[in-house]
C-alpha cells in the first residue's frame, strides 16, 4: 500500500471517530443503538464495491461497540443490561465488515489478475 493510501485511511478513521463523537454528544435518552441494519445477516458474497464505506462503517460500529464496552462497568444494573445485550449484534456486525472488506479486496485482487 502506497503511503499516500495509508494516510488517506488514517484521516478516514480520525474524521469517522471525531463525527462519531459530536453526533453522539447529541443523541437523544433513548437511542437505539442496534439498528435492524446492524441485526441484519449479510448473505455470503453481498458486498458493497465502495471499500472506504465499508471502513468507515467498520470504524462507527468498533466506536459503538467500544462504548458499549465501557457502559458495563457501570454500577447501574439497567446499563449494564442494556449494553450487554448491544455488544453481541454489534460484534456480529464487526465480523461480517471485516469479512466484506476481505470480498472487495479479494475480488479486485482477481480483477486485477485477469487484466
Amino acid at each position: 500500500m502506497k503511503d499516500k493510501d495509508m494516510k488517506h485511511i488514517v484521516e478516514l478513521i480520525q474524521e469517522t471517530i471525531r463525527a462519531w463523537h459530536q453526533e453522539a454528544e447529541t443523541r437523544p435518552e433513548d437511542y437505539i443503538v442496534v439498528t435492524d441494519e446492524i441485526r441484519r445477516i449479510r448473505p455470503l458474497n453481498e458486498h458493497r464495491e465502495d471499500l472506504e464505506k465499508v471502513i468507515r462503517e467498520l470504524v462507527l460500529t468498533n466506536t459503538e461497540m467500544w462504548h458499549e464496552e465501557d457502559k458495563v462497568r457501570s454500577m447501574d444494573d439497567e446499563v449494564v443490561l442494556k449494553a450487554i445485550r448491544n455488544i453481541n449484534p454489534l460484534n456480529q456486525h464487526r465480523n461480517d465488515l471485516i469479512e466484506e472488506i476481505d470480498e472487495i479486496v479479494i475480488d479486485e485482487q482477481r480483477k486485477g489478475d485477469e487484466a
